[in-house]
């Protein structure tokens, strides 16, 4: 049998010390219409936490699938016909005392079955570290917004990025609603590429609206604009629309965005620089193209449906090889199979930015995220050399946060997934330590 070392507190222990959910000393930065979490006193959030983690132990323990492919059989014995095949990463939750042949399991979707035990891997959720002391008064959004700022403050130390690299972040559980981080999120950057989304989300209420009738040469326009990030077609779209200043009246309408700033189609060389948009603006477009109502209220759900169908579909889609996105591409969990993405990338001179939802498999069914970020220099003609290496130098730690997102979410949910877990205890760690934590984002 084989166990993880299980802790003395559940994970989510973790959050007691940050359950003050004031906003980080930065701005007033909360996405629009984001519920943040409730304020919990340290001392009843641990008994509810250490209730929760008993309950589950005598309950069950948990299995995540080791096999490329599973059977789920309805008995014992393998001339019972499969009910389903579990895909390597699968999590189940398991029912029944391990032994050296068959193991009972319940998958997310309610469905029990019996699987063969040496194809799976038994563990009991990990907590994170633990610090018994009296925390400091800093106020954070979550536990991860103040751990991507003890990251964020050792990389300025260090000197890997210079102080003027400024990260803009927004994380959010959509699963939950609630807001994780929320980092100069309300701070205008140059949206690079990122626009494009904002420039299909026009696209999709000008169609829906009745003021074109969509032909396939759109439908290649669109796709060349958000697959392969295409100028060109971006700005003939732009013009169908009726210009850029039609778009941003479009845009305002919708009552969505309030730092989007459409003023310029996008130069040969792609160098554009006057657009602007904010991480907070992208989250909220992310989070409404994923909860079906991105074309707005005065439409049908259906309608809502279609189209945010269509995009993400198109946010799903994979571009050119060497077109490689800050979320998952290079990460530890990029060639997990079980975690999906949808996204959009933009880099020019001074601004790199990724924004997208990740969703991933857990015991209790898949969950989703949303992660939207920027680490942008706005003198950016401070950047020495070939910007292209500068990207390569913000880019990576770009993935790292995103690493450190995905083992916090994996871990809030009892998922089994050793990526990133490992930076997350450190930065965990490091975040708890009895001092006041001084970053300037």
């Amino acid at each position: 049998m084989f166990f993880c070392k299980l802790c003395s507190v559940s994970l989510l222990s973790l959050n007691l010390f940050f359950s003050v959910t004031l906003r980080y000393a930065k701005e007033n930065s909360s996405p629009t219409n984001l519920q943040l979490d409730p304020v919990l006193s340290a001392e009843a959030k641990v008994e509810q936490l250490i209730h929760k983690s008993n309950f589950l132990n005598k309950l069950s323990s948990y299995a995540v699938v080791t096999a490329s492919a599973l059977n789920l059989r309805s008995s014992p014995n393998t001339k019972e016909p499969a009910i389903k095949v579990l895909n390597k990463g699968t999590h189940l939750l398991s029912l029944s005392a391990p032994n050296k042949i068959w193991l009972k399991v319940k998958i997310p979707q309610g469905v029990q079955g019996w699987v063969a035990q040496e194809h799976v891997k038994l563990y009991l959720p990990e907590g994170l570290p633990y610090y018994a002391g009296k925390f400091n008064s800093t106020s954070f959004t979550s536990s991860l917004e103040a751990i991507i700022l003890q990251y964020m403050k050792e990389v300025y130390t260090k000197k890997k990025l210079k102080r003027n690299d400024k990260l803009s972040i927004v994380v959010q559980d959509l699963t939950t609603g609630k807001l994780l981080v929320s980092l100069r999120s309300r701070q205008s950057v140059k949206s690079a590429s990122t626009i494009k989304v904002p420039i299909l989300h026009a696209y999709m209420i000008q169609r829906f609206n009745g003021n074109f009738i969509e032909s396939s040469s759109h439908k290649k326009l669109i796709e060349e604009m958000i697959r392969f990030s295409n100028n060109q077609s971006t700005n003939t779209i732009i013009k169908l629309l009726g210009g850029t200043e039609n778009i941003q009246r479009i845009l305002n309408n919708t009552k969505l965005y309030k730092e989007l700033n459409l003023k310029e189609t996008i130069p040969e060389d792609g160098r554009t620089y006057r657009n602007k948009i904010s991480a907070a603006d992208l989250n909220q477009l992310f989070v409404n193209i994923w909860f079906k109502r991105v074309i707005g209220a005065k439409y049908s759900a259906q309608i809502n449906k279609e189209a945010a169908r269509e995009m993400l579909y198109l946010l799903s889609l994979p571009g050119h090889s060497w077109l490689k996105d800050r979320i998952k591409a290079d990460t530890c969990f990029s060639a997990n199979k079980s975690v999906k993405l949808w996204d959009k990338t933009g880099f020019v001179k001074g601004v790199n930015g990724n924004a997208g939802v990740i969703e991933i498999d857990t015991p209790h069914g898949r969950r989703a995220y949303s992660l939207v970020m920027f680490m942008e220099r706005e003198d950016y003609q401070t950047i020495e050399g070939d910007a292209n290496r500068w990207s390569e130098r913000v880019s990576l730690h770009m993935r790292k946060i995103s690493e450190i997102t995905f083992a916090f979410i994996s871990n809030r949910y009892e998922s089994y997934y050793e990526c990133g877990r490992s930076q997350l205890i450190r930065y965990t760690k490091l975040a708890l330590a009895p001092r006041p934590l001084q970053t300037s984002l």
